[in-house]
């Protein structure tokens, strides 16, 4: 057998077992590390935090212009989603400047507080995801349900890897997917073009989501030097260094130049 007839046979028994694992209506737990291109997760420890420090501070786009939200034609299903059009909310900026929807978190912590255990929860709401985006720990499960009385066909896709896809048909049908890997989970809908939402799957539980005003705060921090990411889908990642002193609070602010 020649090496392109192993390779085509190859890809379609790949793609035959993965359809096989992720689609369907019963909860569904995938590994990440069942596909190489994954990042795998940090040996993170649980352990008592004495003294621990907070990081809080803000998130800030600095621009002159505030960058646009597109706006896409609802084609589809308008006595549910709606007439006219949908705006892609990915840049969601304060008056301030204050940036709503990234995610801050620290890499490589050791040992610390738990990481959560909490069922999370994404809706299909008139179309829309709700929340748009989501950050969470690894061994996290993941509800999706339709919350809408029309067809939904949500799919999570990393770094070009289909990881999920539910098939939803009706009000109240849920699904639910374990997160047992890190990475950034892209989840779109293959009926409604304009539906789209994040999932950031963390190795550890210092982590915190933007809020309107583009605040954030991380507490119970274990002393030390760390680095400190911030991700945003739209403005991308910012790395800065700090130093968590025992009891106290550090600032930190990232500002987004325009």
């Amino acid at each position: 057998m020649s090496r392109l007839k192993f390779a085509i046979i190859l890809s379609v028994l790949v793609s035959f077992a993965l359809t096989l694992l992720f689609i369907g209506g019963e909860e569904k737990s995938f590994n990440f590390k069942y596909v190489k291109i994954f990042e795998q997760a940090y040996a993170y420890q649980t352990a008592p935090v004495k003294n621990g420090g907070t990081i809080e501070g803000l998130v800030l786009f600095k621009g002159s212009k505030k960058p646009k939200n597109k706006k896409m034609p609802i084609i589809k299903d308008q006595e549910v989603c709606g007439e006219g059009f949908k705006v892609d909310p990915v840049y969601i900026i304060s008056k301030q400047g204050g940036v709503k929807n990234a995610v801050v978190y620290i890499e490589n912590v050791k040992s610390g507080k738990p990481l959560p255990k909490k069922e999370v929860k994404l809706l299909q709401e008139k179309c829309e995801f709700k929340p748009r985006i989501i950050a969470t720990g690894v061994g996290t499960t993941m509800a999706v349900v339709n919350n809408d009385n029309i067809t939904h066909e949500a799919n999570g896709v990393l770094n070009f890897i289909l990881v999920f896809l539910f098939k939803q048909h009706k009000k109240g049908d849920t699904d639910k997917v374990t997160f047992k890997g890190t990475g950034i989970v892209e989840i779109t809908c293959n009926i409604h073009s304009w539906m789209r939402a994040w999932v950031v799957v963390l190795d550890n539980p210092y982590f915190s989501v933007t809020d309107s005003n583009g605040r954030f705060k991380i507490t119970d921090i274990p002393p030390g030097k760390y680095r400190i990411k911030m991700w945003h889908e739209g403005f991308g990642e910012m790395v800065k260094e700090v130093e968590v002193k025992p009891g106290k609070v550090t600032k930190l602010n990232f500002e987004i130049k325009g």
